[in-house]
């Protein structure tokens, strides 16, 4: 490394971006250190300084976004602790949800919501360590509040609702084949739409709750 190399701040933010870029574009398993490393122009040797190896660097992608999560998480909470009561499950889906479509619309934000999706889907040792560490908390305080929302709702149906709304938001958000389908009149993850999304959720979970 050149001297001075490591006191260039910068440098972490490039190997960060073009990290998460990297991984949500192609996968986890397709990316490679060196890969990273060409794409913010630093040398090879300088990833692993700040990051350590590569399911290390994939931890801090995520880290990097951790306030997020933390938003959606005490923003639930703070929904489920004002108790049933009209409206209160849409109020739930929108704290969960809103923080994720608001990131979604800058190339940052774009390159992350894929990540997630991919992450989410990919059977990997690394992708599995991810979801327990920084989603699993979230899903059980979705759930917490969705029983007090729902009272008398089997747990396993509120997971199993919230299996389907994870897979419609991260469709929503991340999922471009809208805009062919319709000719390009429709945008992923369009703010626009984001009540529709809201009320098509959170009917799912009433109507599932409401069966059993």
């Amino acid at each position: 490394m050149a001297p001075g190399e490591l006191q260039r701040p910068d440098r972490r933010q490039d190997i960060l971006t073009s990290a998460e870029y990297l991984f949500a574009e192609r996968g986890y398993s397709a990316v490679s250190v060196r890969d990273i490393a060409a794409r913010a122009g630093v040398p090879v040797a300088l990833v692993g300084y700040y990051f350590g190896r590569k399911p290390e660097l994939l931890a801090t992608v995520f880290e990097h976004r951790q306030a997020n999560l933390d938003e959606r998480i005490s923003r639930i909470r703070e929904v489920g602790a004002r108790g049933p009561g009209p409206g209160r499950v849409e109020e739930i889906v929108v704290a969960w949800a809103e923080p994720v479509v608001r990131l979604h619309g800058s190339a940052s934000g774009d390159s992350f919501s894929l990540l997630v999706a991919r992450t989410a889907w990919d059977p990997g040792p690394e992708a599995t360590q991810i979801i327990e560490r920084f989603y699993d908390p979230l899903v059980r305080a979705f759930v917490d509040a969705m029983a007090i929302a729902l009272p008398g709702c089997p747990p396993d149906r509120l997971l199993w609702a919230y299996e389907y709304a994870v897979g419609a938001l991260l469709m929503y958000v991340a999922d471009k084949r809208i805009e062919r389908l319709s000719d390009g009149r429709a945008t992923a993850g369009d703010p626009d739409l984001f009540d529709d999304f809201v009320r098509f959720v959170a009917a799912g979970f009433t109507a599932l709750c409401r069966s059993a």
